[in-house]
C-alpha cells in the first residue's frame, strides 16, 4: 500500500509540476517602445536607415552573400515575418561572424528607432 502511495505522489507531483510549465504557444512579448509619443514608419523613419545601412549587400541581387535583396517595404516585411527574422533591430547587431551591417555596430539612437518602428507594428507610411 505505501508503495502504491509513493507512485501515486510521484505521478500528482510530475502532473503538477507539467501543468505549471511556460506556455512555449504563447504571443512574443512585443519590442519595447523607446519613443511611445511618435508613430514610427518605414517611408518617414525607417527607410533612410535601410538605404545607408543594408543595401551595400541587401540589394537586387543580393550581393557578398546577403541572403535577400531589402529595397522594398514588401521584402523588408517578407524577411521578418517569412523567414523568420522577427526582430530586425536584433539582427543588426548580432556580434560574430555575421554583424549587420559588416561597417559595424548600429548607434543606440538608430536601433531605438527600429525598436520603436516595431513596437509601432512596422507600419509602412
Amino acid at each position: 500500500m505505501k508503495n502504491i502511495l509513493t507512485k501515486f505522489a510521484l505521478l500528482l507531483t510530475i502532473l503538477i509540476s507539467y501543468n505549471c510549465g511556460s506556455d512555449d504557444s504563447a504571443e512574443p512579448e512585443p519590442a519595447p517602445n523607446p519613443n511611445p509619443n511618435k508613430t514610427t514608419t518605414y517611408i518617414a523613419d525607417v527607410k533612410t536607415i535601410i538605404d545607408t545601412q543594408c543595401l551595400e549587400c541587401h540589394s537586387n541581387p543580393p550581393d557578398r552573400g546577403a541572403p535577400m535583396s531589402l529595397e522594398t517595404y514588401a521584402e523588408i516585411i517578407d524577411a521578418v515575418t517569412n523567414q523568420g527574422r522577427v526582430d530586425l533591430s536584433v539582427r543588426m547587431n548580432t556580434t560574430g561572424r555575421n554583424v549587420m551591417p559588416p561597417s559595424g555596430k548600429l548607434s543606440q539612437e538608430i536601433v531605438d528607432i527600429i525598436l520603436d518602428w516595431e513596437a509601432d507594428g512596422r507600419l509602412e507610411k
